[in-house]
């Protein structure tokens, strides 16, 4: 995301200091579990319509 949107991902947008990288969560219940814990909808939102041809 740095060279696409010169955003720095490990920045603290609080205090600009560095963050540590502490886990990556890749499996679906653990990620669920995660999500719900923070109050977050664990569901895929439903796809919106297509929109019309271009006059």
């Amino acid at each position: 995301m740095r060279r696409t949107f010169a955003i720095d991902v490990l920045e603290c947008p609080a205090c600009k200091g560095r963050m540590k990288f502490v886990a990556m969560v890749t499996e679906p219940r653990n990620i669920a579990r995660f999500l719900s814990a923070l109050g977050e909808p664990t569901d895929v939102p439903a796809r919106s319509p297509n929109r019309g041809p271009p006059y």
